[in-house]
């Protein structure tokens, strides 16, 4: 409980930080960070409960959602965010590995998806079968930029997501063009 409460201190001291930066890259930078400390408190949230519960991502990726229907979408754009999907159960570790990844890739979807759009739909869906799991962040909107190489990419969020994915998860990664984005992560169910 006061790991959760030192995250959402932290959030507070970067949101007032971000007030007094000019910078507009800066206060992005920060509301970033920001995002990410708290997609990690959530986890912590649940564990207060229950430290040696296992965690429902469903209800992870739906505070996650919450969160960044407050702190990221302009409600002037009239961005949906659904969540649908299986309750996917996992212990704290990689449970905290999955919100940073979910948190990551609807904030990149919210970003730069509708820059220079107004309208659409962000979903989250989460999905298993009886040796993998499975996060797809799909969005209707602008889609990738012409030659866009993920092994090339420059996005800190996406090498949070890529390295989160391989080196915690243990699983893969992908990014694909259709009717806007869609970005797939899937891993194996076990750990080991």
């Amino acid at each position: 409980h006061r790991v959760k409460n030192n995250l959402q201190t932290i959030a507070a001291l970067l949101r007032i930080q971000a007030r007094r930066v000019a910078d507009p890259e800066a206060q992005v930078t920060l509301q970033e960070s920001v995002s990410r400390i708290l997609s990690v408190a959530v986890v912590h949230e649940f564990l207060s409960h229950d430290e040696t519960a296992v965690i429902n991502i469903r209800e992870v990726s739906g505070r996650i959602l919450e969160q960044t229907k407050q702190g990221i979408v302009d409600p002037t754009k009239g961005i949906n965010l659904i969540l649908s999907g299986s309750n996917l159960a996992l212990p704290a570790q990689r449970a905290t590995a999955c919100a940073l990844v979910i948190n990551e890739l609807v904030q990149n979807a919210v970003e730069h998806g509708y820059s220079d759009r107004r309208g659409g739909t962000i979903t989250l869906n989460l999905a298993e079968d009886d040796s993998e799991m499975v996060i797809e962040v799909s969005d209707d909107g602008e889609g990738l930029p012409a030659g866009f190489d993920l092994g090339q990419s420059s996005s800190l969020g996406l090498r949070i997501v890529q390295t989160l994915v391989r080196e915690d998860l243990k699983g893969s990664f992908q990014l694909t063009n259709g009717r806007g984005v869609k970005a797939v992560v899937r891993f194996p169910k076990s750990s080991s």
